[in-house]
C-alpha cells in the first residue's frame, strides 16, 4: 500500500469489474495491518484512537504567505521598508481529534473536548466540574470514556 498511496493516481476494479482511478490526493484513507490512516496535509497519518471521537497526531505543512523574511531585501532606507513578502513554510507534528459523525477536524486541546463531548451529557457535566487543570490533565481518559459509552458502529453495505 506504501507504494500506492505514494503514487499520484491509484486504480482499482469494482465489484463489475470496471476500472477506475482515483486521485490519491482525493483519498480520505486507508486501512493496513488493522490501522486506519487518514489523509491530512499530503500525508497519510495512522489513527491512534479510532471510536465517534478519534485521535491521532499528523504532521501538517503550515504556511504564512505574509512573512517577510528580514535578510531579504532588509531596506536599510530611512523610513522605507524595501521587505517583500515571502511564502513561509514549516512542517510540524499536531494532535488533532476528529468527529466520525461530521467528519471535522480538532486541535487537540480542552475546549475541543468540552465542545465533542456535549454529546454525552452525563459525561459533559462530569468533565465540566473538573478544574481547568484536571482538565488537561484527564483529555485523554474522557476521549476513552466518551468512546466506550458511545460505540463506533459501521453499516454492512454488502449483504
Amino acid at each position: 500500500m506504501d507504494d500506492i498511496v505514494a503514487s499520484s493516481k491509484i486504480s482499482y476494479f469494482d465489484d463489475l469489474g470496471v476500472k477506475h482511478e482515483v486521485e490519491t490526493r482525493k483519498i480520505w484513507g486507508y486501512s493496513k495491518n488493522n490501522l486506519v490512516y487518514i489523509n491530512i496535509g499530503e500525508n497519510f497519518n495512522p489513527i491512534s484512537i479510532v471510536g465517534n471521537i478519534c485521535h491521532f497526531v499528523a504532521t501538517i505543512k503550515n504556511s504564512d504567505p505574509h512573512y517577510s523574511d528580514p535578510f531579504v531585501n532588509p531596506g536599510f532606507g530611512f523610513g522605507m521598508s524595501t521587505m517583500t513578502p515571502s511564502t513561509y513554510e514549516t512542517t510540524g507534528m499536531q494532535q488533532l481529534l476528529m468527529d466520525m459523525n461530521t467528519g471535522k477536524l480538532y486541535e487537540y486541546t480542552v475546549v475541543s473536548m468540552e465542545i465533542l463531548l456535549m454529546k454525552d451529557p452525563q459525561l459533559y457535566d462530569e468533565y465540566m466540574a473538573l478544574s481547568n487543570r484536571k482538565k488537561k490533565q484527564f483529555k485523554f481518559l474522557y476521549l476513552r470514556k466518551f468512546n466506550e459509552n458511545n460505540p463506533l458502529y459501521f453499516q454492512n453495505i454488502n449483504p
